[in-house]
């Protein structure tokens, strides 16, 4: 089976003025030289913090783009393209103010459904005059976030149909070959069997409007939002993200859109930016888990977030405080980030995934990933988070040891590296280690990098025969290059 990659398609982060602090640019530039994926995708390109709508004494549009190229300016240089939502409402367009998140994004219909297709026009105008045609022919423009829960849109669902019908249509009469794409929905839709999306699909259908794309957020938690992670969230099931993308998968299939992609744009193991499982090394094992079952189902699925450099409920106010992020406030890579650069060592052929495996080759060379994935206790996966304080995380897994045997038939002489990723090298528990403090000094953050990366071991072999013992989340990924 070809490796389509498609776990790197896209990432994520909060809103598009985090994407212009110097330390954000320069996590972004390390998860790139380490991982290198295609897309990112974020809130707020129309938020006032980023100015680019204002009015005049009488009413007329006044648009500024200045900061809006700062940001992709950046993003281009180094090798990352904007997958833009459009969204959310300038004030002076809001029909409802301050629906939500700490910086007070306006999640609405316009008041002027025509000044909004002239505002999607001229901004889709000025990044073609700056980046040329081309170059925005590769680019997604998503119509919208989450429609279908009222934080984030307080409209009908006849009005999302018509917001997307106006914002298609000022895209595309810039270039018809322009991608766009929604609705963008919740994992309420997915628990709810994607309704919306069928909604949307027969709309559109009959309408004969465009989609290129669709799109939608496939949480496996039983509420949409939690956000200080105290409610209870509850988790429908380990398996829950293998179906839901059969389900969307069969949808298209059987739409008028069979062409379409799907373009999951965000993803997590919990839709809180307060969760403290995000820090532990469960996510690890959770992401290999999840994306090496899912290979040819969906063209991304996209985790949000790759940093915790988020402000959706306001600043973290400690080093681990359960962000989604790959990476913390402070630099620190977290178990998720080694998961995803273990995923990239992958071969573009698989050659076998197991419950607890993936096995790949690049020409004569082999990459082999094993891993431990404990699930849930069921008190937890049920809602009870009693077990889960800021210092105390172990407690609300499955504890048990998982031995994995495999064996290849190898010709001649290989070099083999082994990288293991364990308690000892999560940037969780040597944090823990240093006394939980809420303010690192940079002697104290220098250590947490330098020992929250895997560990390493080279030898040189002309056989291949494993059979480790993992304690739980363990990760070991062993990379076989013929001399």
């Amino acid at each position: 089976m070809k490796n389509d990659k498609y776990f790197k398609k896209c990432i994520a982060f909060g809103r598009a003025t985090e994407g212009l602090r110097a330390d954000f640019q320069e996590q972004m530039r390390e998860l790139q030289q380490d991982i290198g994926f295609e897309y990112v995708r974020f809130h707020g390109i129309f938020h006032d913090d980023m100015a680019v709508y204002d009015e005049d004494e009488n009413g007329n549009p006044v648009y500024w783009f200045g900061y809006v190229d700062k940001l992709i300016d950046f993003l281009l240089s180094v090798h990352i393209r904007p997958f833009l939502e459009l969204a959310f409402m300038p004030i002076q367009l809001a029909t409802v103010p301050n629906t939500t998140f700490w910086w007070k994004a306006n999640g609405c219909p316009p008041t002027d459904y025509q000044k909004w297709h002239d505002l999607v026009r001229a901004t889709i105008l000025h990044l073609t005059e700056r980046y040329g045609e081309e170059e925005l022919k590769t680019w997604y423009f998503e119509i919208w976030n989450e429609p279908n829960l009222d934080s984030f849109f307080r409209g009908t669902q006849q009005e999302y149909f018509r917001l997307y019908t106006v914002t298609a249509e000022a895209v595309k009469s810039v270039c018809p070959e322009y991608k766009v794409g929604g609705p963008s929905t919740s994992g309420a839709d997915f628990r709810d069997g994607l309704g919306y999306l069928k909604e949307f699909i027969r709309y559109v259908s009959e309408n004969h409007l465009p989609v290129d794309f669709f799109c939608a957020h496939p949480y496996p938690t039983c509420w949409a939002l939690d956000g200080d992670g105290s409610e209870r969230m509850g988790y429908i099931g380990k398996d829950i993200c293998l179906q839901f993308l059969d389900n969307i998968r069969s949808i298209v299939d059987g739409s008028p859109y069979p062409d379409a992609e799907i373009m999951l744009t965000e993803w997590n193991s919990s839709p809180s930016p307060r969760d403290l499982v995000h820090d532990t090394p469960f996510m690890a094992s959770f992401l290999l888990y999840n994306y090496t079952q899912n290979y040819g189902k969906v063209d991304s699925l996209g985790y949000w977030t790759f940093t915790d450099i988020f402000e959706e409920n306001g600043p973290g106010r400690s080093p681990f405080h359960g962000g989604f992020g790959l990476i913390n406030v402070d630099n620190v890579k977290k178990p998720s980030y080694w998961a995803f650069w273990m995923l990239n060592q992958l071969g573009e052929e698989i050659l076998e995934v197991g419950e607890d495996h993936v096995v790949a080759r690049s020409g004569d060379n082999y990459q082999v990933i094993v891993w431990n994935y404990c699930y849930y206790t069921d008190e937890f996966a049920d809602g009870d988070r009693s077990k889960l304080t800021e210092t105390r995380r172990e407690e609300i897994f499955q504890n048990k040891e998982l031995t994995v045997d495999l064996s290849l038939e190898l010709q001649g002489t290989y070099d083999q590296t082994v990288y293991t990723l364990d308690e000892d090298t999560s940037a969780y528990h040597n944090w823990l280690k240093l006394g939980a403090p809420q303010y690192p000094t940079a002697d104290q953050v220098e250590i947490m990098q330098e020992t929250s990366r895997p560990k390493t071991e080279h030898s040189t072999v002309q056989s291949f025969h494993i059979r480790p013992t993992l304690r739980p989340h363990e990760v070991k990924c062993y990379i076989l290059n013929k001399r």
